[in-house]
């Protein structure tokens, strides 16, 4: 049974991890208990973002550094020269175990934020600063109730929270080269009394051959051209492996709750702990708090027929150089989606770039999933903040968009609208004024909230009205409000 339950904090002030302010980021907080793929899908997709079980949007009228959703669509992904850099030299790495001089010993920076930091020419290069950095984001101080959950599963079997699944038809990556050889006629002018230079041995092959067929009466047409080859995708670049390679890289997607999971996981806080001590010079705490940021989710997994293999919901990508852990990013995966949590690796591999392939990584991980599932073709990269230049990085992935904060559109980021991101850090993207938010939720769509009541049973605000009154109207009407009308309606509100 896919039930969401969250009990709403309200509106939260904490020190900002861009600015550095204190108490001038400012945010609403809720902490979910559990929650379905396709509940968090549609969460994200109003600005909301998980850090372990804590859900957080920002305020982006009010806050210091206003965030935006960003997104990448991975089918319409272009790679840059940037990106294919990077591949290439893990490719060599891999071929020949070299490590190459010009990108060891660079330094690293201490930026705070969930995703990969930033290279020279594009996105992501951990010799920058590398590694999905956790936002400094951080829960209300209230101790959590003790919910039963498997209780409540049973006393309401019969109710089941109806998903929604979007059909789609995914659009083919087609590769295209153009080249220009024409020469001008001033050009052929100039070089008028200068010796021809000389032909090409394939061209004279050609000559001789031709003469020879026409001495005999046979056709002299030249033979078609051989097309040129198509640039190389990113499959292509990833996979270009060989037998006799020095290195094996390979990449396993397992579940937070699997067994492999627990086996592999002295091995997993040990290269966490290395990582946040040399990369951000921050002490990374026990091996339970590693838990509870990174493997502790809400997200149910779930396996529905037609889904992609793996399932939906909370998962680590373990990346595995001959039998050497060297890299983890921990990926949820959603109905139209995978969304990028955090990344960490082992920082003697730094010269690899491993911030920009492992997001390299993760686009193709969508490209290859939406070929199951047509609908999962986004990649999410977290937020946007502009007003940090540090953060800007993510916007250099080719076709991404941002989230409207006001209607809820996605709009193609372009140099218009980091134009005026530069002039005002807080931007409505949607141009048409009239436009609104298509989920909107009114005072009048109260009566129809869930509200469960005593972690047992749940009714609707009309029912929970008439027993306790109205008192906290507002702060139902606060969090329907930013949750949407449809997940106001579907998800479950906590009271004790």
């Amino acid at each position: 049974m896919d039930y969401t339950i969250v009990e709403y904090y309200g509106k939260q002030e904490s020190k900002c991890g861009y600015c550095k302010g204190a108490k001038c980021s400012i945010s609403h907080g809720m902490h979910a208990y559990t929650m379905s793929p396709q509940d968090y899908q549609d969460l994200i997709d109003r600005g909301w973002r998980r850090s372990g079980h804590y859900c957080y949007k920002q305020d982006n009228t009010t806050t210091c550094c206003p965030c935006y959703t960003i997104k990448c669509d991975a089918l319409e992904f272009k790679l840059s020269k940037s990106h294919k850099k990077v591949l290439k030299r893990m490719n060599r790495f891999l071929r020949d175990g070299k490590r190459e001089k010009h990108e060891e010993g660079q330094g690293s920076t201490n930026v705070n934020d969930e995703a990969k930091n930033t290279d020279n020419e594009d996105v992501g290069d951990d010799a920058g600063g590398g590694g999905g950095i956790r936002e400094e984001v951080q829960g209300p101080n209230v101790p959590l109730k003790d919910i039963n959950l498997e209780v409540f599963a049973k006393a309401n079997g019969e109710q089941q929270t109806n998903t929604k699944t979007d059909k789609s038809q995914a659009k083919e990556i087609v590769s295209k080269q153009t080249t220009n050889q024409e020469s001008s006629s001033d050009s052929k002018k100039s070089l008028e009394g200068v010796n021809p230079p000389c032909k090409k041995a394939k061209q004279m092959r050609l000559e001789r051959r031709m003469a020879k067929q026409a001495a005999k009466g046979l056709p002299t047409e030249l033979p078609p051209k051989t097309p040129r080859n198509q640039e190389k995708t990113l499959n292509d670049l990833i996979n270009d492996s060989r037998p006799d390679d020095k290195h094996k890289l390979k990449l396993e997607v397992i579940h937070v709750k699997s067994d492999q999971f627990h086996k592999t996981l002295s091995q997993t806080y040990a290269l966490y702990e290395k990582y946040q001590t040399h990369i951000h010079n921050d002490p990374p705490g026990c091996e339970d708090d590693y838990l509870t940021f990174l493997q502790r989710s809400p997200l149910q997994l779930s396996k529905p027929d037609g889904g992609p293999p793996s399932g939906y919901g909370s998962f680590h990508q373990q990346y595995w150089l001959d039998d050497k852990l060297i890299a983890v990013a921990v990926i949820d995966i959603l109905p139209h989606c995978i969304s990028s949590v955090y990344f960490f690796y082992d920082p003697d591999y730094n010269f690899l770039s491993l911030g920009t392939y492992s997001s390299l990584r993760e686009i193709e991980l969508v490209q290859i999933l939406a070929n199951i599932v047509p609908s999962l073709k986004y990649y999410y990269m977290g937020f946007y903040i502009h007003s940090c230049p540090k953060m800007r990085y993510k916007g250099k992935l080719s076709c991404s968009y941002l989230l409207c904060p006001e209607t809820y559109t996605w709009h193609l980021l372009t140099d218009d609208i980091c134009s005026k991101l530069d002039a005002h850090k807080y931007q409505r993207f949607n141009n048409d004024l009239q436009a609104r938010d298509a989920d909107e939720f009114k005072d009048s769509d109260i009566d129809s909230v869930l509200l469960l009541i005593n972690a047992k049973t749940y009714v609707k605000y009309r029912q929970y009205k008439q027993i306790a009154g109205s008192d906290d109207r507002d702060s139902i009407i606060e969090y329907s409000q930013l949750v949407g009308k449809t997940l106001a309606h579907r998800m479950l509100y906590l009271k004790f």
